[in-house]
């Protein structure tokens, strides 16, 4: 099979394996990742703080108000899906690996991924191998003939630059090494066309039986003040926690948030929906101000799970 070739290496992420694996490394190791993990725990409906969640007892706090490190590690259910940023990983690698860590290492199944088109693609899937610079990452076929009954297959287009889905397949390759993949690209993002692609995704998923993790791929407001990115971008991801999708694209385009991705998100969410899926939580919430210190002018960074 014909292997889709690494386009942003040097560029998005650096071009040393053994540099690269280490700066992946050194973000699942970060201390307040780790104790995100390692310290915290839901409430059940009576306030109580329950080291064993269950789906009965979990009490879903505003999400605005929801204070950081609130995920617990005991117990947690793999997420049906997740939401992860797509810049370069010294910018937003760190969230990015928050939203990977919920999910076991031993996870060999597929990671279905979906990223906007920054270029002006339409809708399509690639049906080749990922090249990564840990090695390839294989893709489902199976799965892939199902969803080409709906998804146009064009590897041209997935071979051009596109960081939406390359940067993924990084974290998918480094922390999942038997698991494979289908990466789809978006350009088509009304909310009636999401709602379709979840749909697919559901039905393709659900024909081939196939063990899976959505990723939709995205970073939230471009080049505004901090303060401004937050507010904004937490009142879209506000509209998530019950997976109200519909709320989440009316905030989106009302407001004029700048999310690359939220195409992606609507899909991967309605697909989790389908599957079962009754909310959502934010795991993660930073922009590049971060880490340049310039805040007049950042972009905003989100992980997101879905279960």
């Amino acid at each position: 099979m014909v292997t889709r070739r690494t386009t942003l290496s040097g560029m998005f992420y650096p071009d040393n394996p053994v540099l690269l694996r280490r700066t992946l490394d050194a973000f699942y190791d970060n201390p307040q990742l780790r104790d995100f993990f390692a310290n915290c725990s839901l409430k059940n409906k009576n306030g109580d703080i329950s080291e064993s969640v269950s789906s009965e007892s979990v009490f879903l706090p505003d999400m605005h108000k929801m204070p950081e490190h609130k995920m617990p590690e005991r117990n947690m259910p793999v997420p049906k899906g997740i939401v992860s940023p797509h810049a370069g990983i010294v910018y937003s690698g760190l969230t990015s690996a928050y939203a990977y860590a919920t999910i076991p290492s031993d996870f060999s199944g597929t990671f279905v991924i979906i990223g906007p088109s920054h270029s002006g693609y339409s809708d399509c899937i690639s049906s080749q191998d990922w090249e990564t610079p840990f090695g390839d990452i294989s893709a489902d076929g199976v799965l892939i003939e199902e969803l080409s009954k709906n998804l146009r297959v064009d590897d041209y287009a997935m071979s051009r630059r596109e960081n939406s889905i390359e940067v993924q397949t990084l974290f998918v390759k480094h922390r999942f090494p038997s698991a494979k993949c289908v990466c789809i690209m978006m350009g088509n993002q009304t909310e009636r066309n999401s709602l379709a692609m979840g749909k697919a995704i559901y039905n393709a998923l659900s024909v081939t039986n196939t063990e899976s993790v959505i990723v939709a791929s995205s970073d939230f407001s471009h080049y505004i003040p901090a303060a401004e990115a937050e507010k904004y971008d937490i009142y879209a991801i506000d509209a998530l926690g019950n997976l109200d999708t519909g709320l989440f694209y009316r905030r989106i385009i009302t407001e004029g948030i700048s999310a690359c991705g939220y195409g992606p998100i609507i899909a991967m969410t309605e697909c989790c929906r389908l599957m079962g899926a009754e909310y959502s939580q934010l795991l993660k919430y930073s922009t590049s101000g971060d880490i340049t210190g310039e805040y007049s002018e950042v972009v905003g960074y989100a992980a997101i799970s879905v279960e």
